[in-house]
């Protein structure tokens, strides 16, 4: 599928959106390609993500997530796994990566296929995995290029073995046939169940090595409750597919989970340290009063891969007898970037709404090398100009 052909799949299923917006998404569609990743074993999860966040603000975010995604194959950094998701992650592997990335954590092979988990890493919010199988009798590679689909018409900056498109059918099918591949949407973390809550996803995608699929999981770990400490044990249902009789015998009625499984699963530890010491947590809690409502930033945290900003939203009880309380703060949210005290946006290339809900929103950013003195989330107009009077605190120049 190239640009012009999404973009017709794009109106076809997203609503109208603010003009600020849709300039930014037009400029992506223009340069890169869709992977049509998140099939097969990865809707049901993909479904799981969505249900504290509007359709609409899902869909489009998503839409973006998936071209970004796709351009990022194009760099060669030292941590792979970011490849996949500079959506998430901007491009290229965050300085402080080393200091929670691991690599190397299992290897086996089962029914001719071998399980490689090649790369985990933790910041303090989000657990990111990426794992790889490798049909041994397969021949050929799974990538789609961007060579095959453009030609020696190659969007700028973008090379000829830029993997752009999600492995193919047949690659699914072929794994299938060997019976190996993911067989229930759970994970486990030192024996209790982790569910892939609100938003976390997958990426699958082929590579050049013949016969192999590359799948990068990432799980919003906090969204869940949940946070680790020092070593781990860390169990995947990535391994040989086990029947329903022996998954229904796994649930557990009375605590609604299913138990550890004793095959079927690839389990290899983590060691995330203290985490708590990698992460700088900030609480401005400064109200900012808008037309549509009260805002402010409930809590920005930067991590050593990513910086999450999570505002509180409280719309005007006037406004809420008179129109769907969810639309009230969506234009002013899709119009926001992160910019310093002087103005500059930071991340002018990277869509930070993550998604939102009727009493909160998220904004995700890449990591901070130097984290200014002063930062907010502000309006900003197609000339660049941001609206400070309805800017909202994100961290102020004193502490």
């Amino acid at each position: 599928m190239n640009s012009n052909e999404f973009k017709d799949k794009l109106t076809s299923v997203a609503p109208e959106v603010p003009e600020h917006f849709h300039n930014r998404v037009e400029m992506t569609l223009e340069n890169i390609v869709m992977q049509e990743a998140q099939k097969n074993n990865t809707t049901k999860q993909t479904n799981k993500t969505t249900g504290r966040f509007s359709r609409r603000t899902f869909t489009i975010a998503l839409a973006v997530t998936l071209f970004l995604g796709a351009a990022a194959f194009a760099a060669a950094t030292q941590w792979h796994l970011f490849d996949s998701i500079s959506f998430l992650t901007g491009s290229g592997t965050p300085k402080n990566a080393d200091s929670v990335m691991q690599s190397d954590l299992y290897r086996e092979t089962v029914n001719n296929v071998e399980i490689t988990v090649r790369e985990a890493g933790y910041d303090g919010r989000t657990l990111l995995i990426q794992y790889s199988y490798r049909i041994l009798d397969v021949e050929t590679p799974y990538a789609v290029t961007a060579g095959e689909i453009f030609g020696s018409n190659l969007p700028d900056g973008m090379s000829a073995d830029t993997v752009v498109e999600s492995v193919p059918e047949e690659a699914i099918e072929a794994l299938a046939a060997h019976g190996i591949g993911s067989w229930i949407g759970s994970a486990w973390i030192d024996g209790r169940e982790l569910d892939m809550s609100s938003g976390s996803g997958s990426v699958v995608m082929g590579s050049t090595t013949p016969g192999e699929i590359i799948y990068t999981n990432y799980y919003r770990l906090d969204h869940g409750g949940v946070s680790l400490n020092g070593s781990v044990q860390i169990t995947l249902p990535i391994g040989e597919k086990q029947s329903d009789e022996y998954l229904s015998n796994l649930y557990d009625s009375e605590t609604h989970t299913y138990r550890l499984p004793d095959k079927g699963v690839v389990t290899f530890a983590y060691n995330a340290g203290d985490t708590a010491s990698k992460t700088e947590v900030i609480r401005p809690d400064r109200e900012t009063v808008l037309a549509e409502g009260t805002v402010c930033v409930r809590e920005a945290v930067f991590s050593p891969l990513m910086t999450y900003i999570t505002l509180s939203l409280q719309a005007d009880p006037e406004r809420k007898l008179q129109e769907d309380e969810l639309d009230i703060f969506e234009d002013w949210l899709f119009s926001l970037e992160l910019i310093d005290g002087k103005g500059n946006i930071l991340f002018p290339d990277h869509y930070g709404l993550n998604g939102h809900s009727r009493t909160a929103a998220e904004f995700l950013y890449p990591y901070m090398d130097t984290v200014p003195d002063e930062l907010y989330l502000a309006p900003v107009d197609e000339n660049g100009t941001a609206d400070m009077d309805r800017a909202v605190l994100v961290k102020p120049d004193t502490l």
